[in-house]
């Protein structure tokens, strides 16, 4: 969770939204409250899918697992920020090698010691795929990685990428992998825009559009070309057709398919930095925020329409009601002002569970199958389901807390110090 699951923020301060300081990262408020409600919809959709699914069905509650595509528009926006920045001054690209130290001490540290943590201590990830394997309420499919070749799968976070591994280890550490690609693809597609900024006129906005663009086509073309397959592969399951041990569930799970997700984040930042700038202006630039907000209505009604169809393009439309929060909540911010609103979306309890909630996020899943076995869990009910959330939450909440004391941040310190020394 951030930026996705693994969560950073970068740019504007609380006391003086416009000001940024010369030669250290600033952090825009209103954005880690968001990510911390964003991670907990996310845990309850997978505590009620485990323990009380129909529950999940009666009150259509998996909606909730799409918090997870706020995780994909949100890293978008905080990841290309600061380039679009550097690219509107005329400066030069970020150095690639702080950039790459800073995006694996984000994610591996946690990820290798939680997934090591949970197979070989509390024998609660999967061991075979989990839309085939898992069972409400029991631990099928769960255990301790013993493959050598899985095992090393999951610890690169490749495991995504072959249909025998697909969903094993922590199920929902999927999206980091997801994550990753677009990690490694944001920097070489900014690079084309910083090359093309120091010989050529062409505008700052427009180069800074060369990555929405390209990756907005790659998500696009996935997506198609993955539907073409569906009706030749036989598989008539939608479970198994997004998430089974299968190659079109791959595709489904693959950049090529979901790289638009990041799209709507990423042009979010360069209207941000436009307004900043000075380059947009008069009532488009004072009124972004009401825009934004008219925008989310049928954006929402849509994406409601094609989440209850389990369209393959629900997750776009998600992506953009993403990118329109976002915007909603930040616009007064490029234009130097306060915002009442970032303010109140940065609740403290929240903005703390944004924080941490990368270990949230890998830790919930492993949590909810531990704490079944110790029969602490409630039945198939609305208060059912509301005792199993609190119970995961909170200790998912105390696992995450020391593992972000004891590795996240001394990992995050250390990319600092890195960045520092550069």
């Amino acid at each position: 969770m951030t930026d996705s699951p693994d969560g950073t923020a970068g740019a504007a301060t609380k006391t003086s939204p416009a000001v940024r300081p010369a030669g250290r990262a600033t952090r825009i408020v209103g954005l880690d409250g968001p990510r911390g409600f964003a991670c907990l919809c996310v845990l309850a959709v997978h505590v009620g899918g485990h323990n009380s699914p129909q529950t999940v069905i009666d009150f259509k509650l998996g909606l909730l697992g799409q918090g997870l595509i706020f995780f994909f528009a949100l890293s978008g926006f905080l990841i290309f920020l600061p380039m679009v920045r550097r690219l509107f001054a005329g400066k030069s690209m970020p150095d690639n090698k702080t950039y790459v130290v800073h995006r694996i001490m984000r994610i591996f540290p946690a990820y290798i010691v939680i997934l090591l943590l949970c197979s070989f201590v509390l024998r609660a990830v999967f061991t075979e795929n989990a839309a085939v394997a898992e069972r409400h309420f029991t631990d099928a499919g769960l255990g301790m990685l013993t493959d050598p070749l899985e095992l090393l799968a999951n610890l690169t976070l490749l495991h995504s990428y072959f249909p025998a591994y697909l969903q094993t280890g922590i199920s929902p550490s999927w999206s980091l992998s997801l994550e990753l690609a677009f990690y490694i693809a944001l920097p070489l597609l900014a690079g084309i825009a910083f090359y093309l900024r120091k010989r050529t006129n062409i505008s700052a906005p427009v180069l800074a559009m060369i990555p929405v663009v390209v990756l907005f086509v790659i998500g696009l073309t996935g997506k198609l070309y993955t539907a073409s397959l569906v009706e030749s592969s036989g598989i008539t399951s939608p479970q198994l057709l997004d998430w089974g041990p299968n190659g079109i569930a791959v595709l489904s799970r693959s950049f090529w398919s979901l790289a638009d997700n990041f799209t709507y984040g990423m042009l979010v930042a360069v209207v941000f930095v436009a307004i900043d700038n000075g380059v947009l202006t008069g009532v488009v630039a004072t009124k972004m925020r009401w825009w934004a907000g008219l925008a989310m209505i049928p954006v929402a009604v849509i994406s409601l329409k094609l989440v209850d169809d389990n369209s393959r393009w629900q997750s776009t439309f998600v992506a953009i009601g993403s990118g329109l929060l976002i915007l909603f909540i930040i616009a007064p911010l490029a234009r130097g002002e306060n915002s009442r609103l970032a303010e109140l979306a940065d609740w403290a309890p929240l903005s703390y569970v944004g924080t941490v909630s990368l270990s949230v996020y890998l830790w919930h899943f492993p949590i909810l199958i531990v704490v079944g076995r110790f029969g602490w869990m409630a039945g198939d009910s609305p208060l059912g389901m509301l005792w199993n959330f609190l119970v995961v939450a909170t200790v998912s909440l105390v696992f995450a807390t020391i593992t972000y004391r004891l590795v996240e941040k001394p990992a995050l310190m250390q990319a600092r110090k890195f960045r520092s020394a550069t």
